[in-house]
């Protein structure tokens, strides 16, 4: 039966798309291999295992041991004394200065890094971190419970919340597995949704950063003095097509009469060399249409210290403006105002053309910098064309709200004399990244996995509240005896279960978040010298933390819900008795 169910659990997890996200997608072929066989006997012999042991353990007690070990309760728990905590923080530290200096170190396979789902370090080391300081948590729980019921027993008059902190602060033990879980369940939680959502959003930023927007377009326009076609498509002009320089091009507004398609923009990319006094330096120069440009391409807050607007303000100030990479000005001294001269090549011509250096840009879409295109230089397309005597080829990016038949594109901009050659979109490309087995048995694992600890924590600390509210039957009775009423006794257990909860998720939250902006960084790696191009921005995943905090909320309602049952039916002569409970 087991089998069985994780073999549907393996189809299911076949459907992932990324954390608790699905889609229908086509079943994986899952076998039951004679591996699989021998780790399911594994895991039976480790649960019976597991469920002896606690019999094995109790079976040794006699009435004298068990009264020892009841007066040692107040004994920290053994990693606590031997400091184990802490010294969980060492390989933790080291496995941070290894990914800090990976290309240096080698550790658990390829020390300069690869494909992100194929890594154990980028995941081994933020849950063993998350592990040591979830003990740290629980170490310094109690003092703080301390420190909160010295405050309180200053400043408030309610005995119910003085009892329940100081029920919290004296008698800790009792409640370090619940808030353990708590702590590991949430930063778990709060670091997996934010890997997967910033990973995410990263591929998407990715592909769009490749083909600029939605689609790229690769046309070809006409050269009559047949030096061949290009990437070339429209330009202000007649309907029947512009002249210049030798080229004639079909007017790029002829895409929108496509009824899937809502924008596209002309932009230019031509190798270019800058000339400052006898300094020269290569990059890449692209020609954008300023007004059209917004509204079609992809583009990031931080790749330009200037907002998009700003920076499209620039170029209509002054046609020769220039935008430039940061590195350009500081490799040769340069400041915004100056003029300099950029040698472009455009299909086997060039021209020297003089700009103003405008702004300062960091990243432009399609731009990855490298030997021969070190820097950045962004200016207006139409000016480029004027000072090189015509037209020249360029390519078209393109907006669409939903996916295209591309061959149906294809056929209908052909009635408007425009021949597409190509036609690569980003929303396909991060489709077919999407359904890498990599990346859908990694998100897969990690959504079954964390639905499997939500439900067990809750089903853990509800039993711990019954079995607590079970252990400390007399101690309510003699409360309730010495005059406590019933809504003082609720007030005291609510209160307990809400401090709890609330630490629990507190803590975690914060720790998954510390922890995500600490290591998600280091997941953008691969064999690619691009890979950080654009640069990762993490993202908490608040969404998907806030239905946990509906989850865990449901459960304290629960929680507090059957204790204020079990106290109403508490017998006060039941409970106070010669003896002790057992």
């Amino acid at each position: 039966g087991g089998l069985l169910i994780g073999k549907q659990l393996a189809i299911f997890m076949g459907n992932t798309v990324s954390f608790l996200a699905y889609g229908a997608r086509e079943p994986l072929p899952v076998l039951i291999t004679p591996q699989a066989i021998r780790m399911a006997l594994l895991g039976i012999g480790i649960a019976l295992l597991a469920s002896l042991m606690p019999a094995l353990r109790a079976a040794r007690l006699t009435i004298v041991t068990y009264k020892r070990d009841r007066a040692r309760a107040m004994e920290k728990p053994f990693w606590q004394r031997y400091f184990l905590d802490f010294l969980l923080l060492i390989p933790s530290g080291y496995g941070y200065y290894v990914l800090q200096n990976r290309g240096t170190i080698s550790f658990l396979g390829d020390g300069a890094g690869g494909d992100p789902f194929s890594d154990p370090l980028l995941f081994l080391v933020p849950a063993l971190t998350i592990f040591a300081v979830s003990l740290l948590v629980v170490r310094f729980f109690p003092l703080l419970m301390e420190l909160l019921a010295w405050l309180t027993s200053q400043v408030s008059p309610s005995v119910s919340i003085v009892l329940a902190l100081r029920q919290l602060a004296r008698v800790s033990s009792q409640y370090t597995g619940a808030l353990l879980l708590l702590v590991l369940t949430l930063s778990l939680a709060t670091f997996t949704a934010s890997m997967a959502r910033t990973l995410d959003q990263s591929l998407i930023d990715r592909m769009y950063y490749k083909y600029g927007g939605d689609y790229l377009f690769t046309e070809m326009g006409e050269n009559p003095e047949g030096e061949g076609g290009g990437a070339a498509a429209g330009e202000t002009g007649s309907s029947q097509g512009t002249e210049a320089g030798g080229w004639v091009f079909v007017p790029v507004s002829e895409h929108m009469r496509v009824p899937d398609i809502n924008g596209a923009t002309r932009v230019g990319s031509y190798p270019a060399v800058a000339s400052i006094g006898r300094s020269t330096g290569r990059g890449r120069f692209y020609g954008i249409d300023r007004l059209e440009f917004p509204s079609v391409a992809f583009f990031r807050e931080d790749f330009a210290y200037s907002s998009l607007g700003t920076l499209m303000n620039r170029l209509a100030l002054d046609h020769s403006a220039l935008l430039v990479s940061p590195e350009f000005l500081r490799d040769y001294a340069l400041d915004v105002g100056d003029r300099v001269e950029l040698q472009i090549s455009v299909w086997g011509q060039r021209g020297s053309i003089s700009f103003i250096i405008a702004d300062v840009i960091r990243y432009f879409p399609t731009y990855y910098p490298d030997d021969e295109n070190q820097y950045l230089f962004v200016g207006n397309l139409d000016y480029v064309f004027e000072q090189m005597g015509g037209m020249f080829p360029y390519d078209v990016w393109v907006r669409a709200d939903s996916p295209l038949d591309t061959q149906k594109v294809q056929r209908e901009l052909m009635d408007y004399d425009i021949r597409v050659m190509a036609i690569r979109g980003s929303r396909e490309a991060v489709e077919a990244e999407q359904a890498r087995p990599e990346r859908t048995g990694v998100f897969g694992i990690l959504s079954v996995g964390f639905v499997a600890a939500a439900a067990l924590t809750m089903l853990g600390f509800l039993l711990h509240s019954f079995i607590s509210f079970r252990r400390r039957f007399i101690e309510f009775g003699v409360l309730r005896a010495i005059g406590l009423s019933v809504g003082q006794m609720i007030g005291f257990l609510g209160f307990e279960q809400v401090l709890l909860i609330v630490s629990g998720v507190s803590a975690g939250t914060g720790l998954g978040v510390w922890v995500s902006d600490l290591f998600i960084p280091f997941l953008q790696v691969g064999t690619d010298r691009n890979i950080d191009v654009p640069p990762f921005v993490v993202l908490i995943a608040w969404e998907d933390i806030t239905k946990i905090y509906v989850v865990f909320g449901a459960m304290l309602l629960l929680a507090v819900a059957g204790m204020i049952w079990l106290l109403t039916r508490l017998r006060i002569f039941e409970a106070v008795k010669l003896g002790e409970a057992v």
